[in-house]
Formats: C-alpha cells, structure tokens, sequence
C-alpha cells in the first residue's frame, strides 16, 4: 500500500446534522471539538449543525467553524483506531484543518484563526457583495481569456481549478452575470451560480487578508510532523513560515486543486480520505485521478469501517505519543 492522505473539505459542504453522530457516538470528542466552537465563536453553532435552520448554518461565519471542528473531531477518532496521514491537504477553508492536522497550530489556536477568519469574510460580504459561479467544460486558458475581457468593465477572475473541467470564478455581481452570459457561446461549456455573497479568493477579500495577517502574528507556528500541500503553489510544505504565509495568502489567491493532487499523487499517495460532511473532495479527486481509492467519511461509524477496510494494509505508525492534535 502507498502513502495516505487527508483531505479536508471547504465552505459549502456544510449540511443539516453534521455532528448529530458523533454527539450520540462520540459525546466526549463532540465536547473536546464542536461544542468548543460555541464557545471560541459566541454562537450556538453546534444548534445549527443539529437543528438548523439551513439559512443560518450556511453563514460564512457560523459555516466556517463548524466544518472546522467536524473534521477535526474525526480526524481524532481515526487516529484513535491508528489511522494516520502521511500528507495532508485541504480546499480553502479546509486547508486551516490540514494545518492543525499536520500539527502547524494547535486546536485552540487553529479554531480562534477559523473563527476570525470567518467573521471578516462574512464583514466583508455584507459590506461589499461579490459572486462566485462554477464554469464546467470549458479549457482554463479561454476561461482566463474571457475573464481579462469581462474585467474591462466589471471585475471576474479564475479562482478554483478544481478539476481539469470545473472551474469557479469570483468577482462582483455585474462580471460574474456578465461573464455566464459570455460562456454561453460555447457549446461545451455550462455555468452554475454558487450560493455565496462574496468573491473568495479574489482581490476582493484584500481587506480580510490585511486584518486576518494581524491575528496570525500572534499565534504559536511549528514545523509541521506531515507534509501539507498548499492551495496556491501546489508544493507541499513542512516549515511554520511556509504554512503562515501560506494561509495568508491564500485568502486573496486561487485555489489550484489539481496541482495539489497531482503533487499527492507524485509523492506517493494512492489513498485519499475526506474527513467531513460531504463527498466533494472525494468525487474531485475521482476525476483528477481515476483508479485511486478515495473515501469520504462523515460520521466515526465510516471512520471506523474504513479502518476494517485498510486493515489488511500497513497503517502508519503515530508520529507522537498519542495524537498529532
């Protein structure tokens, strides 16, 4: 058996009762990570995991910090039962999980960073609204040529390579409408509206970056004990200043998920498992590298039947006494 990556999901894969399993299963490690983000955050988010209502849990500051936390408290279970990475990785939002995953932050820290960042994001939205769209079909090199051409008048750039076909683009309101409208001149290609009010990942979220720089400064950073891959270069980095400078940037830069695969793939990974509420990282990773394993796993039930599927393949030994948590 190869090497084993974790992967971590986004903002938008967020759904109703995350957490429910793990509250009736795993009370201890629901206290440890969930109910801790009510109280970083001052809200009730674990209420909205279990009880909704919808419109609310898919706030980007209440969102944020729940997804956070749920993959965490996975990732703790599997490693009790000694499932371990050996990279981690994780798409936007995510890529602050892998960071505490891969032991850069601690939780605590990591979950404060989160919350912050999903308090500023949310500001920053309501105060100037931007848009986001999917664009499926159509090769990044027009996309990009379009974007330029659309951003003669109204601001649209490329921010999410998630597979060679699925892109997402970000700007304000008026480019992303403008821009649809251009790609339907093109056979191949469809587009799908995101539900979202900001233009994450673009120049738009300058102003988050900027106070969000002033919170990381005061945090504890650490070599890592795994690799993570990094959204915007693709590499896969080990240094505390890598990982801090990379957070930053990400904020304002795209997300080029098919260089993180691919250097996945070129370091030996032929298992992939997404820790969190949904299948998109999953289903992502099916496309950018066919005949790969991939699991997703959403409650310690799956974690725990994944484990008996491995079982027959060496699992990494822990790389600390009892967690990298």
């Amino acid at each position: 058996m190869g090497k084993i990556a974790f992967l971590y999901p986004g903002q938008g894969s967020q759904k109703l009762g995350m957490g429910d399993e793990l509250a009736r299963t795993c009370p201890a490690l629901f206290e440890q990570y969930m109910a801790q983000s009510d109280v970083v955050s001052g809200m009730p988010i674990t209420r909205y995991c279990v009880e909704g209502p919808a419109n609310a849990l898919n706030q980007t500051n209440i969102a944020q910090p729940a997804l956070f936390a749920h993959s965490l408290a996975l990732t703790e279970y599997a490693q009790q039962l000694g499932l371990y990475p050996d990279l981690v990785a994780g798409h936007s939002l995510g890529e602050y999980t892998a960071a505490v995953v891969a032991g850069a932050l601690s939780f605590e820290e990591g979950l404060y960073l989160v919350c912050q960042r999903g308090k500023l994001m949310y500001q920053v939205q309501e105060k100037q609204p931007g848009a986001m769209a999917a664009v499926l079909g159509l090769p990044s090199e027009i996309l990009i040529d379009v974007c330029a051409e659309v951003s003669k008048r109204h601001f649209v750039t490329v921010t999410n390579w998630n597979t060679p076909t699925q892109l997402v683009v970000s700007g304000v309101e008026e480019g992303v409408v403008e821009l649809m409208e251009a790609v339907r001149a093109y056979d191949t290609a469809r587009t799908m509206r995101l539900p979202v009010k900001g233009a994450f990942h673009s120049a738009l979220m300058s102003p988050v970056q900027d106070e969000l720089k002033e919170v990381m400064q005061h945090l504890t950073w650490r070599n890592t004990y795994v690799p993570l891959v990094a959204n915007v270069s693709g590499k896969a980095l080990t240094k505390d200043y890598q990982i801090h400078q990379e957070l930053i940037a990400q904020i304002v830069s795209p997300v080029r998920w098919v260089t993180c695969i691919e250097t996945l793939l070129e370091a030996g990974c032929d298992t992939f498992i997404e820790l969190g509420s949904s299948q998109v990282l999953t289903r992502l990773t099916n496309r950018i590298a066919p005949g790969k394993r991939a699991f997703a796993v959403d409650t310690p039930e799956k974690v725990a039947a994944l484990v008996e599927t491995l079982k027959g393949a060496e699992l990494q030994e822990p790389v600390t006494a009892a967690s990298l948590l």
